[in-house]
């Protein structure tokens, strides 16, 4: 019995009977997600993902490698060349750490361990996404945005302390040739133009899913929102609770956010279960470590805030909700399974 072919006949029927019922919100929706896109994310994280193709082909001049080396290994176990992933993990987006893994381990500078271990804690909203997104847009306090992304980075490099690698093993053989510089450039931007198309269909989509399930609700759910697109979830947070769980939400990114990570890393996607607790934990201490900035760094925030005209408040109902969780685990479930590089 084929489980996959299964859950994707389930899967597809189930979108092509809520396409049908329910048109008119998936497409109002949809267009709030692709909004979301040309406002947000495309700005923010198509130059990362560029980068982190390009630098996946690179190599580390000797000087840097002697100075990063050790930092890399005391603190994370990991190789010089893993400063890249951990870099832009930390301040390129989410997806940006899991392309930049799995260029490296393509490339033959990673081991399949070493590059799983770093998806586990190179997961962060980004520089544009706290500071701009959550931080101004919504909270109306670019101070917001900066203690929500300071959380999320000392809590990621906290947790990959914790998640070194065994061992080393042996690194992939490499069957590419070298390439000249134009090439690897214009490779990068074509693989950062196709990894940013895989992160707007997926935001699309779950915007679209969520429009539907809004429309046969009654009661506002707040944590469904956050648990299933990080985007939403921060709309229908901001102003209605503390900052730390803002930066919670944030951490750990939603459903569709782990649906893209996946999508990217190929052959270096880490077990889902153990992602999901890595996610989850990095959630609880960014916001422990963002009440504690608060202490240090007190700032004055409007206690109800507007939301911006194109953003949309959900309401849900319990079964639906439990549907469309149901559905998106099968998903995620199934990426996990696949080995093949997309």
């Amino acid at each position: 019995m084929n489980r996959g072919r299964y859950a994707a006949s389930v899967t597809g029927a189930a979108l092509f009977l809520i396409l049908f019922l329910f048109s008119e919100d998936f497409s109002s929706g949809a267009a709030i997600g692709l909004y979301n896109c040309a406002q947000v994310i495309i700005p923010s994280l198509f130059p990362f993902m560029v980068a982190a193709s390009v630098l996946g082909e690179g190599e580390l001049p000797p000087i840097i490698r002697r100075l990063v080396e050790p930092i890399t290994r005391s603190l994370f176990g990991q190789p010089a060349e893993s400063i890249v992933v951990i870099l832009v993990g930390l301040f390129g987006g989410y997806p940006s750490g899991a392309r930049a893994a799995a260029s490296l381990y393509s490339g033959g500078k990673l081991t399949e361990e070493q590059a799983k271990s770093l998806m586990l804690f190179c997961v962060n909203a980004g520089t544009g996404f706290c500071v701009n997104a959550v931080g101004i847009s919504l909270m109306h306090s670019a101070d917001a945005g900066k203690i929500i992304f300071l959380s999320l980075c000392i809590s990621a490099v906290i947790i990959g302390f914790f998640t070194k690698p065994k061992k080393d093993g042996a690194l992939p053989q490499s069957t590419e040739k070298p390439k000249p510089f134009s090439e690897i450039f214009v490779g990068g931007v074509a693989s950062g133009a196709s990894g940013i198309l895989t992160v707007c269909a997926f935001t699309t989509l779950f915007s679209g899913l969520l429009s539907v399930v809004s429309g046969m609700g009654i009661s506002n759910v707040i944590p469904l929102a956050c648990l299933l697109e990080v985007t939403s979830g921060c709309v229908s947070a901001a102003g209605k609770v503390p900052l730390p769980i803002i930066a919670g939400v944030c951490a750990f990114g939603g459903i569709c956010v782990h649906m893209q990570i996946f999508s990217l890393a190929g052959k270096v996607k880490p077990v889902y279960l153990k992602f999901l607790f890595f996610r989850l934990l990095h959630a609880v201490v960014s916001g422990a470590v963002c009440s504690l900035l608060l202490r240090l760094f007190p700032i004055e925030m409007q206690t109800f805030l507007p939301v911006s005209d194109g953003a949309r408040l959900y309401s849900f109902s319990l079964p639906a909700a439990i549907s469309l969780l149901f559905f998106s685990s099968l998903l995620i479930f199934d990426l996990d399974k696949q080995r093949k590089i997309c």
